[in-house]
């Protein structure tokens, strides 16, 4: 049975009985990324997050040095 996500209603014909709401076609599968884009983006992160908190403990290590 399918939903209706308008109305609510269950219904087992292509259009919904209560709002006339035809199903949606199921959209075309993504197509594959590029594996060398999705390497520079694992390496970007990989380099990013640790730099990022290197530069956040560096400011609090600054700031209490300074107090």
């Amino acid at each position: 049975m399918k939903y209706c996500k308008k109305c609510g209603v269950l219904y087992t014909t292509d259009v919904c009985p209560k709002c006339g709401v035809t199903v949606p076609e199921d959209p075309e599968p993504a197509a594959p990324a590029d594996p060398k884009t999705v390497r520079k983006q694992w390496i970007a992160l990989v380099i990013a997050i640790p730099a990022a908190i290197l530069l956040i403990m560096g400011v609090v290590y600054i700031l209490k040095s300074i107090h």
